[in-house]
């Protein structure tokens, strides 16, 4: 239970993504390379960018909000986990004004996803 607190507050703290305009239609599920690990997708660069550090080695230009890498490395965060989270906006906290749709949440949690490494260590703030 004591590893849990910190995951959500990692997690939350994601959610700094907001997406405007229609439900878009069903699509397949992003599947990111080693290649294009490099490669942050448009939404989560131009959206979530504003506050998070979307590579691993950025810092977040909003120093309250942790970098994907560290969400993504941070004890107990999986693809469900982070779906779960990111598709309820009454989780986060205030300062996130944040609406995703199922299709952002998709990006997001695949991008997450490839930020993973077993030899992951987090950089001092």
């Amino acid at each position: 239970m004591k590893t849990l607190g910190p995951l959500v507050i990692a997690v939350a703290t994601l959610a700094a993504c907001q997406s405007y305009g229609a439900t878009p239609a069903a699509r397949e599920p992003v599947t990111l390379t080693a290649a294009s690990v490099d490669e942050v997708p448009d939404f989560v660069s131009g959206v979530c960018g504003e506050c998070h550090a979307v590579r691993a080695n950025e810092v977040s230009p909003n120093p309250q909000a942790p970098g994907f890498a560290d969400i993504a490395n941070s004890p107990g965060v999986t693809r469900a986990t982070l779906e779960t989270f990111l598709s309820d906006a009454h989780n986060y906290p205030m300062q996130m004004d944040v609406d995703l749709v199922e299709e952002d949440i998709d990006v997001i949690a695949d991008y997450l996803m490839t930020l993973q490494s077993d030899d992951y260590f987090k950089r001092p703030s």
